[in-house]
C-alpha cells in the first residue's frame, strides 16, 4: 500500500472536494467504484471491447517494434499503470509470451480492488509461456518514482498506460510525472480515444459532429461510474441529480484535443460522515480527452519521448513510445 491517502477513508469521503476530482482518482476506489467501472467495461456501447481487440491485433506489431528498437533484446519486464480488471494485460502479456520472454509483471493502482482482480487474473492466466513473478503495488502511479519497477541486465522494461487513461489528466504533468517514472531508453504504451474532426476542432455545443462524439459515453453505465464518489461520500444516488455532458477545449495541453465533461447538476444531500448538507448547483464529475490523431502524436514526441510505432483502429488510437 502506497501513499498516506489510502489509508485515510474519513479525510477523502468526509468532503465533497476532495472525494470528487475530474482525473478519476477515486472513481475506482472501494467495491461500490470498482464496480461501476467493471460495468462500464461490460457495456457493449462504452467500447472496452473494442480495445481489448485492438491491442490483441496490434500485438505481433508491437513485440516486432519491441525486439528492433531493443536491438534484439528477447526479454520484456512490463509494468502496468493502472491495469484496471487486467484484460487488457493479459492480451500484451500473451503477445510477448509469444516471441519473448516475459521477465517479470507489475501492476499500480489506487483500487485495491481492481489491483486484486487483475493480479488474480495475470496470474491464473493460460496461454503464458514460462513463469513470472508478480508485484503488485496499491497507489497512485503517478507518485511511484521511489518505487523501483523490477527489471533486469539485458531486459526491455515496457510500461503500459492503457484503458483511454491520459485523456483523464492534464497531459503536460501527466508525461512529466511518467518521464520521472521511466529511465532513458524504456518503453511506454498508451491508448487514446480518437475523433475525425481534424486539427483544428470548435466545440459548439449545438454541432451534431459533437453530439455524436458523445455515443460512448452518453451512458447509463458512464453515468452512474461518473457519479460514484458522490455515492460513496454522499447519500445521494445518480437517480437523484440530472447528469449532462459538455464539449470544451478549456483543459487539454494537446492541440486539436476535445474535453468531454461530464457534471451533475441540483444535488442536494448530506455527507455521509459528519451529516453535512451538501448543494452545490453544478460539480464536475470527470473529464476525459478525444484527440486528433497526428496532432497527439507530434505533441508526444515533443514531450521527449520517441514515437516507435503506433496504429488507428477505428475511434482508438495505440502509441509505442521510447523515453529520450
Amino acid at each position: 500500500m502506497y501513499a498516506e491517502a489510502s489509508a485515510l477513508p474519513g479525510f477523502v469521503y468526509g468532503h465533497i472536494d476532495r472525494a470528487v476530482r475530474t482525473d478519476l482518482h477515486y472513481h475506482y476506489s472501494g467495491p461500490i467504484c470498482a464496480q461501476r467501472w467493471l460495468d462500464v467495461c461490460d457495456d457493449p456501447a462504452y467500447g472496452h471491447d473494442d480495445l481489448v481487440r485492438a491491442v490483441t491485433q496490434s500485438c505481433p506489431a508491437l513485440v516486432a517494434s519491441l525486439r528492433e528498437g531493443s536491438g534484439g533484446l528477447g526479454r520484456v519486464a512490463m509494468a502496468s499503470l493502472g491495469p484496471g480488471d487486467g484484460s487488457l494485460d493479459e492480451q500484451i502479456l500473451r503477445g510477448i509470451a509469444g516471441d519473448l520472454q516475459v521477465e517479470s509483471y507489475a501492476g499500480f493502482d489506487f483500487s485495491f480492488d481492481l489491483l486484486r482482480r487483475a493480479v488474480h487474473r495475470i496470474a491464473h492466466a493460460e496461454g503464458l509461456r514460462g513463469s513470472f513473478p508478480i508485484t503488485a503495488v496499491c497507489g497512485d502511479f503517478t507518485r511511484l518514482a521511489p518505487v523501483r519497477v523490477p527489471a533486469t541486465k539485458g531486459c526491455a522494461r515496457l510500461f503500459t498506460l492503457t484503458g483511454l487513461t491520459i485523456g483523464n489528466y492534464r497531459e503536460d504533468a501527466l508525461l512529466t510525472d511518467l518521464r520521472a517514472l521511466l529511465s532513458r531508453g524504456d518503453y511506454l504504451l498508451l491508448d487514446a480515444r480518437m475523433h475525425r474532426l481534424g486539427p483544428n476542432p470548435v466545440a459548439d455545443p449545438h454541432s451534431a459532429n459533437l453530439k455524436q462524439l458523445l455515443t460512448s459515453y452518453d451512458l447509463a453505465s458512464v453515468r452512474r461510474f461518473a457519479f460514484g464518489p458522490v455515492e460513496m461520500a454522499t447519500l445521494a444516488s445518480a437517480e437523484d441529480v440530472v447528469i449532462g455532458f459538455e464539449v470544451s477545449q478549456g483543459i487539454t495541453t494537446v492541440p486539436g484535443g476535445l474535453n468531454v465533461v461530464i457534471y451533475c447538476s441540483d444535488l442536494d444531500t448530506r455527507m455521509r460522515l459528519g451529516d453535512a448538507p451538501v448543494t452545490r448547483e453544478r460539480l464536475d464529475l470527470a473529464v476525459t480527452t478525444m484527440y486528433h490523431g497526428p496532432s497527439l502524436s507530434a505533441w508526444l514526441q515533443s514531450a521527449g519521448f520517441s514515437l516507435v510505432w503506433q496504429r488507428e483502429a477505428g475511434s482508438l488510437g495505440l502509441f509505442l513510445l521510447q523515453r529520450d
